[in-house]
């Protein structure tokens, strides 16, 4: 499996606290069966200042404990959308998913259905492939299925938590999430953890309930082969 949406990367905002547990995380992580990891800081006026600098300077040093146990390691951003993101891209100021034109996108829970029309063809118009993540958060996405697929022909990616599948974050997030997968709306799952016990990774139990319910099929779809295209940058495979 590969996992685009992690908070493993320590001492940068509300995920790993130290190197200790980003390391803890990696092996836990590779025993799931996770062959490459994108690690995406959060990025959020006024709650996570995403510096830059501090983020690469600990992922070189945490890169060597992956590459030892055969994961794949690349940076990329939790960014939350403002008007002024498009800007903040092209200068350099945050990264897209792995250095590619994917851009892993997060909205409030109340934000309206318009802003997330309007700010998904901001990002296509100029380039970018919004990957809208933990879509089971928004209200404005839950009332109605057509919303989702209005998205996607936008040319946003829809991406759900492991959590959700499993039903960790609570009932509603599962149904939501079923009815998606039902419908083939989810392009990628992620496990969106944030420690070695607080959030941890659930990718593993949620590969085998997507098989179950879905088919091995469509559990590789969608959290090996669609993130092996977003790892590789490869624009837009699937469709």
């Amino acid at each position: 499996m590969i996992d685009i949406h992690c908070h493993l990367l320590y001492g940068v905002d509300d995920g790993a606290g130290t190197i200790e547990e980003s390391v803890a995380m990696l092996k836990e992580a590779r025993e799931q069966g996770i062959h490459g990891m994108i690690l995406t800081p959060h990025y959020r006026h006024g709650m996570f200042s995403y510096p830059k600098e501090e983020i690469e300077e600990h992922f070189m040093q945490l890169k060597p404990y992956a590459e030892k146990l055969g994961i794949a390691l690349a940076l990329g951003t939790e960014y939350h959308v403002n008007s002024r993101m498009v800007e903040a891209l092209k200068e350099g100021r945050c990264h897209t998913l792995a250095g590619s034109r994917y851009v892993l996108s997060e909205y409030s829970h109340d934000s309206e259905l318009a802003y997330l029309e309007q700010m998904t063809e901001t990002l296509v118009r100029h380039g970018y492939i919004p990957v809208l993540a933990h879509v089971e958060r928004y209200a404005c996405l839950t009332r109605d299925l057509d919303s989702v697929y209005r998205l996607r022909e936008l040319g946003g990616w829809i991406q759900v938590n492991a959590d959700a599948v499993l039903g960790l974050d609570g009932m509603a997030a599962k149904r939501f999430c079923k009815k998606l997968l039902k419908e083939e709306l989810v392009d990628v799952v992620a496990s969106d953890c944030h420690g070695i016990k607080r959030r941890a990774c659930h990718m593993a139990a949620c590969y085998e309930r997507i098989t179950k319910k879905f088919g091995e099929t469509y559990a590789g779809q969608l959290m090996t082969d669609n993130p092996s295209g977003i790892l590789e940058n490869t624009p837009d495979f699937m469709r």
